[in-house]
Order: structure tokens, then C-alpha cells, then sequence
């Protein structure tokens, strides 16, 4: 990946999904992803007028689509996670470059199944691969992994994947969010000892909302993650 302009990340997760829409079949849930990832126009859903500037500026911001897609399912049982991965990389290589950069999470046999170069892995997997790797230095399919991106919690974690070979890091979490329900956040200034510390593009997570991402491009970040500001869009309501 290459920083050169503030990234918008939409990360995936099924259970939001259903929380905000009542439900939703995996194939349904399937569309809407492609339509983040996938979108024929710059926009990610038609809404009503707001009243108030501030609101309007929220939603001109939030309606852009995200740069990158991140399929980050915990709760999907693995082969539900690859068709999942299949229906959304497949639609995106019809579309070509008008596509999100998506890339998997977790799933390293997703990167030989679908061809795609890029992953991005908590840290303890990232230390797995690497072990395994040095082990079997001429087929592990590891190798096959161009572009890693590592989701890092401190200074040392950092420092650690960058060693193992990271191209970028989620930091977080930043702000308070219902995902971390009771964790205090690590904030701003966490945020800004990570940006400021590796040459890496650092993308921060975690509660990040229109409102707040002044305050992530001003510690320096290349991006801002966002699960439940996309999570909350309809694929009906989204504008091609």
C-alpha cells in the first residue's frame, strides 16, 4: 500500500450487519459488501436531507466509498468465510479498477483459493506464519502473501510487525466503541506515538466516526477504519 492520501477502510462484520438491519441472509449480507466494494459511483447511499449543516457535511463525508474493504468475520465458520471472500472478490475482478482494494483477514488459505496478493492478520498469526515459514522456506504458502497488514495494540507490537515484515497497521482502539464495551481506549496521542514511530502507513480503528476524523488526520495517520459507519448502510439505498 502506498500512503499518499487519507484512506477510507470499511471492515465487514456480520453480526453488525444484522444488528442494524434486522437481519440478513449471508447472501444478502454478500451484496451489500459488494456494493461497498464495488460501487460504479463515488457515493455510498442516497439518504434524506438533514437539517443542519454540520449534518449534511457528515453525510457528503461518510457517502464517499471506502478506498479498501477489509472482510473481517471472527463469527463465520471458515468454508462460510471463503464463499463469503469468493462472491466479493469475483464481483471485483468483473469491475476491475473501479474496485475497492479488499483484502481478507485471518484466512491464509483465502490468498491460493482466490489469487489475491494482500492480508491482513492479528499479530500472534503473523508470528505463527513467519515460524512456520522459516521451517519450510520453499513452499509454505505464506510466500504468497505480497502486501500484510497487522492490527497492533502498543509501541512494541509495532516494532515487532514491522520487523516481521508488515507493509501497514490498524492502531487502535482510539476511541470507545461497543466492540471494546469496558476497554478504555488508547486515543490520540497512542495514535500519534504509532504514526510517529514507523515508516509504515498506520490506519487508525476503533469509534472512528465522521465527527472525529479531523482529529485522526491530524495525528499523522494515513487512514481511519470504520466498521459500524458503513455497517449501518442498506443495500437498497445504495446510489450506482
Amino acid at each position: 500500500m502506498i500512503m499518499c492520501t487519507f484512506k477510507r477502510i470499511a471492515v465487514s462484520d456480520y453480526g453488525l450487519y444484522r444488528k442494524f438491519h434486522g437481519g440478513g441472509t449471508l447472501e444478502e449480507y454478500a451484496e451489500f459488501l459488494i456494493g461497498l466494494a464495488v460501487p460504479e459511483k463515488d457515493c455510498l447511499s442516497r439518504q434524506k436531507e438533514l437539517p443542519n449543516r454540520a449534518d449534511v457535511s457528515r453525510q457528503e463525508d461518510i457517502r464517499r466509498k471506502p478506498d479498501i474493504l477489509i472482510v473481517r468475520e471472527k463469527n463465520l465458520p471458515k468454508e462460510a468465510y471463503l464463499e463469503l471472500f469468493g462472491r466479493i472478490w469475483n464481483a471485483s475482478e468483473k469491475q476491475g479498477n473501479n474496485s475497492a482494494l479488499i483484502i481478507p483477514h485471518t484466512h491464509l488459505s483465502v490468498v491460493r483459493r482466490m489469487g489475491c496478493s494482500s492480508l491482513h492478520l492479528p499479530l500472534f498469526l503473523l508470528k505463527k506464519y513467519r515460524e512456520e515459514q522459516s521451517l519450510f522456506p520453499d513452499n509454505h504458502p505464506f510466500l504468497e502473501v505480497k502486501h500484510i497488514g497487522v492490527s497492533i495494540h502498543s509501541l512494541e507490537e509495532a516494532k515487532t510487525a514491522k520487523r516481521l515484515g508488515a507493509a501497514y497497521l490498524t492502531a487502535g482502539h482510539i476511541f470507545a466503541t461497543d466492540c471494546k464495551r469496558g476497554a478504555p481506549p488508547r486515543g490520540i496521542a497512542f495514535l500519534e506515538e504509532i504514526c510517529g514511530s514507523v515508516t509504515m502507513p498506520v490506519y487508525a480503528i476503533g469509534g472512528i466516526c465522521p465527527e472525529n476524523l479531523p482529529e485522526i488526520k491530524k495525528a499523522n495517520a494515513a487512514g481511519a477504519c470504520m466498521m459500524s459507519e458503513y455497517m449501518k448502510y442498506s443495500v437498497d439505498t445504495l446510489v450506482y
